[in-house]
């Protein structure tokens, strides 16, 4: 089991933490990487710090992806707290008092627990205070009868109104001072806050050091289907934030493993093929899991008996012309005359392909891309066109590669790909793309490259042992997909 604390000023000395401990002591986190950080089923991450401003904050997806998967997840003094109040009815588990507050709505504002600090080489150097922890400081002289609850509330609603990077301690006393605190009173609160001053972000971060210290990882046990995090909707944007915090080594650096697909949908010959009965076979396995079917013979023939059964399809002999009428949306005129029926059915469950409402076959995709040679090679002209564009935007300042013309970019696709005018976007689903703005999009960052150096562009999916794929057969044979295994 692994441990994981991503803190910062909270607890600036967490680095110190004996190695013994087991825990690994990572930056405050930001958007992606929990999922960067990929932990395993029974590891535990604790959050303490993250980063809002300056960067996009972690989101709450990413937690609950890290919940499905059987990692326990913590959270407490700052960032940390507010996911946990959030998210504990998802299975986060909080920790400590700023938590608890969160959660019965005694504080409600975000920038409660926000601060202005230095770097981590410099100790994330606090450079303003977090209000939870002069709240926390006036409680105290409150009790001490330094000054009484409506001073305090005074001081407190006064600091709330400012700008979090404006509140510190300075900042209280002046404000004492100003609104006529008498100076007796105001040396008194001088003393508190400069000897006595709470810092409850600290005690709950140090509770949750005890907490993962002392965790064994029990609580993250194989989800029953029961639990309120397996019932989360896994939508586009989560999904896509997994695939995109996966990367692959070249010699020139890593390359994001969703550009490695782009680049295969785009510039291999085959991926048609490929995707096609990439799909089929989903849909047959779907079937036999689902439907209690026993696969065998063609993989067409699987699929569209699951169409079936799940009325997607009409049944085997469609009583009325107007049955099939959907075809036309999913097929062009030249389609729809030269093909079977049995083939038209086949390119419209493929071009409709989703594994859940707005989640694309990506990550089936990758899978099975990983175990091929092309995976590399495309790696290898992702790096490649990444240079190309720096060394243009070098030689160009005003060149901005996602504004290349999106006319010219999907002409030169439609050439490639032998595409019918006006069916570029049909083209595009059977390479698993689902719009004609998603294909732009992906292919601008390579049309410096395609269109300067179309003899390195030439890939190829083939099998996972490398050898070729058997060329294109129809949706009809009963063949196994190149390289096709079940997973």
């Amino acid at each position: 089991m692994n441990r994981y604390l991503l803190i910062g000023p909270s607890l600036p000395d967490a680095a110190d933490l004996p190695a013994t401990d087991g825990i690994t002591v990572l930056p405050p986190v930001a958007a992606g990487d929990l999922l960067e950080l990929a932990p395993r089923r029974g590891d535990v991450v604790g959050i303490a710090d993250g980063y809002f401003r300056q960067t996009r904050a972690v989101r709450h997806k990413e937690i609950l992806t890290l919940l499905q998967r059987g990692v326990t997840v913590l959270g407490a003094a700052s960032m940390g707290a507010l996911r946990a109040a959030e998210l504990d009815t998802f299975g986060m588990r909080g920790v400590g008092r700023v938590y608890r507050d969160y959660r019965d709505g005694r504080l409600t504002a975000d920038d409660e627990v926000a601060l202005v600090h230095g770097p981590a080489d410099e100790g994330y150097r606090p450079l303003s205070e977090a209000l939870v922890n002069i709240r926390a400081t006036l409680r105290l002289g409150v009790r001490d009868g330094i000054l009484d609850a409506p001073t305090a509330d005074r001081l407190i609603a006064a600091l709330a109104r400012r700008p979090y990077r404006l509140r510190s301690y300075p900042a209280l006393l002046r404000l004492a001072r100003e609104t006529g605190t008498p100076p007796a009173q105001a040396e008194a609160l001088r003393r508190l806050c400069t000897t006595r001053a709470v810092d409850l972000k600290r005690d709950d971060a140090l509770r949750l050091v005890h907490e993962l210290r002392t965790a064994d990882g029990s609580r993250a046990e194989e989800p029953t289907g029961h639990s309120p995090a397996s019932g989360v909707a896994p939508t586009l944007y989560a999904h896509r934030w997994q695939l995109l915090a996966r990367s692959v080594a070249t010699g020139d650096g890593e390359a994001a493993e969703m550009s490695v697909l782009r680049m295969c949908q785009l510039f291999a010959r085959d991926y048609p093929d490929f995707y096609r009965d990439l799909v089929l076979g989903h849909l047959v396995r779907e079937c036999a899991a689902t439907c209690r079917t026993r696969p065998g013979g063609a993989l067409l023939d699987g699929a569209l008996e699951h169409a079936r059964h799940r009325h997607v399809i009409p049944g085997h002999r469609p009583g009325e012309p107007g049955d099939l009428a959907f075809l036309d949306l999913w097929l062009t005129p030249a389609e729809r005359a030269a093909h079977p029926l049995k083939d038209q059915l086949g390119r419209f469950l493929v071009r409709s392909f989703q594994l859940t409402p707005g989640v694309p076959a990506d990550h089936l995709a990758l899978e099975a891309l990983r175990r091929r040679p092309v995976f590399p090679a495309a790696a290898k002209l992702v790096t490649a066109a990444r240079s190309v564009n720096g060394h243009a935007q070098r030689t160009r300042p005003a060149f901005d590669v996602h504004t290349l013309s999106a006319s010219r970019v999907s002409a030169h696709i439609g050439e490639r790909w032998g595409a019918e005018d006006g069916a570029l976007e049909l083209h595009a689903r059977d390479r698993g793309m689902s719009s004609r703005d998603i294909l732009i999009a992906a292919a601008r960052p390579y049309h410096l490259l395609s269109r300067y150096n179309p003899e390195l562009m030439e890939l190829r999916i083939g099998r996972p042992d490398g050898s070729p794929s058997s060329g294109s057969p129809s949706c009809g044979k009963s063949e196994a997909v190149a390289g096709f295994e079940p997973t």
